[in-house]
């Protein structure tokens, strides 16, 4: 497969995904330099106890919360622009330019290798089924062939086809995720450093349940790479 993709970049010039020029990859120099003002490149660090929900066995009632969070960019004009146009506008070829973004960064990438997994914030089937894709699995289905870390999307599912956060505000997005995504196949990660990938990050809610499930399931070592923050 990896010398298929070769041939066929061979034939098909990469363009920019921001101006569309050929022959400089994913993302040519000139766009990658104007995308400099938008970089956060952070990491935040969460130390606290959290409260478990009420459907959770386990008899303990709080668990240790200590998370890192690297964030890339803001969500603002061109990148949101883009970040629009693929996860909306069937412009899945766009995840190109997004892995570029991420792996052109050295302290991203270092940051990415100190996980032993990257797990995807997945979307319910049906929800898949209707965009075609999961946004953030093809990205790091990417990252996994590019950097030393397995993917698996067969870990942490959506159980519930619930509303689109973006329509919803703060408090109704917590609501709208509550017991909305389940851990399966938890042997694949046990004892593993696990980095969950989302794309963008408003409230914290959808990520927040992911870190949830992961700690109840007993997964210690989390952390979050998030694309762009809102």
């Amino acid at each position: 497969m990896k010398y298929i993709e070769k041939a066929l970049e061979l034939i098909f010039l990469p363009s920019c995904g921001i101006c569309g020029k050929l022959g400089e990859g994913y993302l040519c120099k000139k766009c990658g330099k104007s995308l400099e003002e938008y970089k956060i490149l952070k990491i935040e660090i969460n130390s606290r106890k959290l409260e478990k929900s009420n459907n959770d066995s386990n008899s303990n009632s709080k668990y240790e919360d200590y998370i890192e969070k690297l964030f890339l960019y803001e969500y603002k004009d061109i990148i949101r622009q883009k970040m629009i146009q693929y996860k909306f506008n069937d412009k899945s070829y766009l995840y190109k330019l997004f892995c570029e973004l991420i792996l052109k960064d050295k302290k991203t990438c270092e940051f990415i290798n100190s996980y032993d997994i990257i797990i995807p914030v997945p979307v319910h089937k049906k929800k898949k089924i209707k965009r075609g894709y999961n946004q953030c699995e093809l990205i790091t289905r990417e990252l996994s062939k590019k950097l030393k870390i397995n993917t698996y999307n067969n870990i942490l599912i959506k159980k519930n086809n619930n509303k689109t956060q973006s329509t919803l505000n703060k408090n109704e997005r917590t609501e709208n995720v509550k017991d909305a995504y389940k851990v399966i196949n938890i042997d694949k990660i046990k004892d593993k450093r696990i980095l969950i990938f989302d794309d963008i990050y408003t409230t914290g809610s959808t990520i927040n349940e992911c870190i949830r499930v992961l700690k109840i399931a007993g997964i210690e070592k989390i952390g979050v790479l998030i694309l762009a923050k809102d």
